[in-house]
């Protein structure tokens, strides 16, 4: 059966069993579910967005109410909003199986900082698929040997994730240590009954755990010689990263983007100090095709 049908399990009542409806052609191609206060229920795909129109029970109505759409962010949360605080609080909270639910509405802030929020507008349920995309030949033979590191490059849903779950699995076949470092809790997500799917026999996984706390720990704990992260955001993980790979570490990591420009956009860095720790940068194709390399750049 596909994620799709796994990802809608804690929607409540009134609108689960619309979406449950959504033939298997369909359902594998969702890639998230948008909920938005005074709107109607669509699916985003690679083809488009699909609306979803809502059953009966809800009064047959074209749109989510706002009371609807805070049951279903309660429900989401498995009636424990309190158990999702410090998610919440950076904009998002993951699901067990890994599915992603980001968070949009009145924002509290103390002192500048966003501490969650006031008000629920929109949610955006992300679909989480543990497909192994297979990687392109030039980056499988840097990956064979000792290499200085590679950074996944692509914009929202174009697959850097699961791109970072096979480059796992094969540095795992090739029987190096690797450590991830799983801040969202999504690359391998686990639950109170362990993960939700195989990971590779070599793989050591820190879920939750802020990146540069999760670099340290691995360094003195773990001896990995692969430390592979989700979504690096600023300096302060760069600095991480380059503290590693000083120490012998290799690092594969994810950037938000769409050109070779991202990462030192990103970290304020120059090409060079970027190279220090990276050897090349690779470029997803983008949402119409999840997982796709187009490009490899090397530095």
């Amino acid at each position: 059966m596909d994620e799709y049908y796994s990802a809608i399990q804690r929607l409540p009542v009134f609108l689960r069993p619309a979406l449950a409806e959504v033939p298997p052609p369909l359902a594998c191609t969702v890639q998230e579910v948008r909920l938005r206060s005074g709107r109607p229920v669509t699916l985003s795909t690679a083809s488009g967005p699909v609306p979803v129109p809502l059953p009966a029970g809800a009064g047959q109505q074209a749109v989510l109410t706002h009371p609807q759409l805070q049951e279903c962010f309660f429900s989401l949360c498995d009636h424990s909003v309190h158990s999702y605080e410090q998610q919440i609080a950076q904009g998002f909270f993951t699901l067990p199986g890994g599915h992603r639910v980001g968070v949009a509405g009145v924002l509290h802030l103390e002192k500048g900082e966003l501490k969650g929020f006031r008000t629920i507008t929109s949610l955006n349920l992300r679909v989480a698929r543990s497909v192994l995309p297979a990687l392109p030949e030039e980056l499988r033979r840097h990956l064979a040997g000792p290499f200085r590191g590679l950074v996944l490059v692509g914009p929202p849903s174009s697959g850097k994730t699961t791109l970072l779950r096979s480059v796992s699995a094969l540095l795992s076949r090739q029987g190096k240590k690797t450590t991830v470092v799983d801040e969202r809790m999504e690359i391998w997500p686990c639950g109170a009954f362990g993960f939700a799917g195989q990971v590779p026999l070599h793989v050591d996984v820190l879920s939750g755990c802020p990146k540069c706390e999760g670099i340290v720990s691995a360094l003195r704990s773990l001896g990995p010689q692969v430390i592979l992260c989700d979504e690096l955001g600023d300096g302060a993980e760069l600095a991480a990263v380059t503290q590693g790979a000083k120490g012998g570490v290799s690092f594969v990591c994810t950037v938000h983007g769409s050109s070779l420009a991202a990462p030192e956009e990103r970290f304020g860095c120059t090409r060079a100090l970027l190279a220090q720790n990276f050897s090349c940068v690779a470029l997803l194709a983008g949402a119409q095709a999840p997982g796709t390399v187009r490009e490899v750049c090397w530095l």
